[in-house]
């Protein structure tokens, strides 16, 4: 082992590779329901950048009675984003710390309906990747995190600043469950059932 260095930064950077190179193999409808830059098919296309995972990526980051609850809430993603998964391996760690913070969050604010919704337009958003920003707006703004919160107003709007902070993924969950109970689900379309 090299002085300094602990097996939690290196499984950290470990997932953060991971992350990154899902983003790079994400199909080109990842992003946001602006369709600034759309597809020939009307989808947003895929522009995105990683930075550093934040607090509250990882498991190891989370408390131990956290960690317990994290194979149920695998299954309950899986069961959710069954329908739109194409990852052949299934979710990653990182990801399902991600369904995590939304099913907590949601459920508790929302309801469970809510929190179906909010784990698919995440998944649409961001592949449930919490340090992902999309930097390629036609107008210049950037979208940050989960649920690629706009720093052209929504991420102001939820009392974000558009820096790393942003990417906090329990920040970003609070920030998107408080804009849908203020406005509703309009910054992304509305709610997505299936």
């Amino acid at each position: 082992m090299v002085p300094g260095v602990t097996r939690q930064s290196i499984r950290a950077l470990i997932l953060a590779s991971a992350a990154a190179l899902v983003v790079t193999l994400l199909p080109s409808g990842l992003g946001t329901a602006d369709k600034a830059g759309a597809n020939e098919l009307g989808q947003p296309s895929l522009a995105v950048t990683t930075l550093p995972l934040q607090q509250g990526s990882l498991p190891s980051q989370l408390s131990a009675k956290k960690q317990l609850k994290l194979p149920k809430i695998q299954s309950w993603a899986d069961r959710v984003l069954e329908p739109v998964m194409d990852q052949p391996n299934g979710l990653f760690e990182v990801q399902v710390v991600s369904a995590f913070h939304i099913k907590k969050v949601f459920r508790k604010r929302l309801g469970s309906a809510a929190a179906e919704s909010a784990l698919r337009i995440s998944w649409r958003e961001s592949r449930l990747l919490p340090n992902v920003v999309n930097d390629k707006n036609t107008n210049g703004t950037n979208d940050w995190g989960l649920f690629q919160l706009n720093d052209g107003g929504t991420l102001q709007y939820a009392g974000g600043t558009p820096d790393e902070s942003a990417l906090r993924p329990r920040w970003n969950v609070k920030a998107a469950a408080r804009l849908i109970s203020d406005v509703g689900w309009g910054p992304w379309g509305g709610m997505v059932t299936s």
